[in-house]
């Protein structure tokens, strides 16, 4: 009798965990879109510009969204990330804020040895997080920037680039979004920076 009213209880316990529910928030998942540029006010630069994935300062290799106070303090935020871990989100969003400029013919991302192109644009980022160091978080993205072209590859110059964005409520989907455009921002700068030492190439 023991065997048949074990196996009762067992059904009984499985049937009630059907019903359990948990009590912790749902995760909330985050991308970034570029917004359209501006028309290019010049022709655009003939042949491609690879953006190879960027490298990320300690703290960032992660899909977990940023946040820093004071004292250098880093933290994330709770039951929310990125739809990918940051430096692929960010390869992502650099090449299509880059190529929505028109300043180069193709921008492509790839890994430095992938495609064919005649010019890299290699990005560092060194801040990408909301910052509550004054108490009301502000947007901040700063990106380190250098420009490879030629054959052989050499340095062509720099065009580090940062931007912020204040944040009006402390809302995480608020914060997203100052975040994709302080990142659209100092991406644009980089991106003109980037195309002004390739033009001065191209005409030597």
């Amino acid at each position: 009798m023991r065997i048949p009213v074990a196996v009762m209880l067992c059904g009984a316990v499985l049937a009630g965990c059907g019903g359990l529910r948990s009590s912790r928030p749902a995760e909330q998942v985050y991308v970034l879109h570029a917004s359209p540029a501006a028309a290019a006010p010049a022709a655009a630069i003939p042949g491609v510009l690879r953006v190879p994935r960027p490298e990320v300062h300690p703290g960032l290799d992660t899909s977990r969204i940023a946040l820093t106070r004071a004292d250098n303090e880093m933290d994330y935020f709770a039951d929310s990330r990125w739809g990918e871990s940051l430096p692929k989100v960010l390869a992502a969003f650099a090449v299509e804020s880059v190529s929505g400029l028109g300043l180069f013919e193709t921008v492509v991302g790839a890994e430095a040895a992938a495609v064919q192109g005649d010019f890299d644009l290699l990005l560092t980022v060194r801040r990408f997080e909301a910052d509550y160091a004054a108490g009301t978080p502000v947007a901040r993205a700063a990106f380190d920037c250098v420009l490879l072209g030629g054959a052989p590859r050499r340095v062509l110059g720099r065009c580090d680039a940062a931007a912020e964005e204040p944040v009006g409520e402390n809302r995480l989907g608020l914060i997203v979004g100052s975040l994709e455009r302080a990142a659209q921002k100092a991406l644009v700068d980089a991106g003109s920076r980037a195309a002004a030492l390739a033009r001065a190439t191209v005409r030597k």
